[in-house]
C-alpha cells in the first residue's frame, strides 16, 4: 500500500463520517404514521394526538390468509394475539413506533429498531406490510412532463 492509497482510504472514511453527522443533525420528527399493504394505504395515525397523553397505544393488523380482508384495531392495553390469521402488532409511545409482535417466521420486523423520524419505516415482507413515518411537509410535484 502506498501513501496515496492510505490518503484515499482516510479521505473516504472522513467523507462518510461527515455525511453521517450531517444526516443525523438534519433529521426531522415525523407527524404521522402511514400503514400500507401491497402499496395501498390502509390507515393514517396522526402522532400529535398520541404524544399528548404519553400512554402506549397498540394497533393490531389482522388479515385472512388470502389477504383480501384487513382489519386494524386500536387497543389501550397489550391485546391477546389471534391464531389462524396473519397479524402484526405495533405500539406507539411518545412518537416512537415499535413492532411488538408478528406471525411471520423470520421476525425481522419485530427485531427492527424503533422508528420516530421522517421517512423511516418498518417492513414486514411476509405480510406485505409497511409502517412508515411521514413528516409535516409532504413533497408536492413541481411539474408534470408529458
Amino acid at each position: 500500500m502506498t501513501k496515496a492509497d492510505i490518503a484515499l482510504i482516510v479521505g473516504c472514511l472522513l467523507a462518510a463520517f461527515l455525511l453521517a453527522v450531517f444526516f443525523m443533525l438534519h433529521r426531522s420528527a415525523g407527524s404521522a404514521v402511514n400503514i400500507s399493504r401491497d402499496g395501498i394505504e390502509l390507515y393514517r395515525i396522526e402522532l400529535e394526538d398520541i404524544r399528548s397523553d404519553e400512554q402506549t397505544q397498540y394497533y393490531l393488523i389482522q388479515s385472512e390468509d388470502s389477504g383480501q380482508d384487513v382489519h386494524i384495531m386500536h387497543f389501550e392495553q397489550y391485546p391477546s394475539l389471534p391464531t389462524g390469521q396473519s397479524y402484526n402488532l405495533f405500539s406507539i409511545t411518545d412518537g416512537v413506533v415499535t413492532m411488538e409482535a408478528a406471525d411471520c417466521r423470520d421476525q425481522i420486523c419485530v427485531r427492527h429498531t424503533p422508528i420516530s423520524s421522517d421517512r423511516e419505516s418498518i417492513i414486514c415482507l411476509p405480510n406485505k406490510l409497511v409502517i412508515e413515518i411521514s413528516g409535516e411537509s409532504e413533497e408536492q410535484l413541481d411539474g408534470v412532463v408529458g
